[in-house]
């Protein structure tokens, strides 16, 4: 992927979802730390183009549920970009960054409680 800064965080998403689905497409299986990068990547974006900002959630005060991800303003909705960029690797599904994206910038998401840290993915 040759990608500058100056992307729109749309066109980085786009980007990242044809890198994923030719890794599947041909069973490249992508090294850890690329999955890690490629997961920030992806948050960021929701950081960048949507105002979302990166955080820390626990649920059920159960600290073994913790996970650092996104969330959007309100705090009622959470994605786990690095979590979620392993389990497409490592799934038979599809890739649904791009419509998961496509989605939040049209205000096509769940409504749900502030601070509730809804999982949208």
């Amino acid at each position: 992927m040759s990608l500058t800064q100056d992307h729109a965080s749309a066109d980085v998403v786009a980007a990242i979802t044809e890198r994923v689905r030719n890794c599947k497409a041909s069973g490249t299986t992508l090294p850890e730390g690329d999955i890690f990068a490629l997961g920030a990547l992806l948050g960021s974006q929701y950081v960048k183009g949507q105002g979302w900002h990166w955080g820390d959630v626990v649920w059920d005060f159960d600290e073994t549920t913790a996970a650092v991800g996104v969330l959007n303003h309100d705090n009622s909705l959470f994605i786990n970009p690095i979590g979620w960029m392993a389990e497409v690797m490592e799934s038979e599904g599809g890739v649904g960054f791009m419509l998961n994206y496509n989605m939040v910038s049209a205000h096509q998401v769940p409504v749900c409680e502030p601070d509730s840290a809804t999982g949208l993915y």
